[in-house]
């Protein structure tokens, strides 16, 4: 299972679970157009990584 946590734009915490790693990206990109800020993504492992970071370490093949 994958976290992901940010603040809104009121400044509030918030956390989602998420069951995969895709789930994850796509909880921050939706929370990034929301307008959140300061998101991370914590791993299964309990590894914690912005989430630029986490997204590039994805290897998203964009073509």
């Amino acid at each position: 299972m994958f976290t992901v946590r940010g603040t809104d734009p009121i400044g509030k915490a918030m956390t989602f679970a998420c069951g995969t790693d895709e789930q994850a990206m796509e909880k921050t990109w939706e929370l990034q157009r929301r307008g959140f800020q300061d998101i991370v993504v914590v791993d299964h492992k309990g590894k914690e990584q912005p989430a630029t970071a986490f997204e590039r370490s994805l290897e998203i093949d964009w073509d």
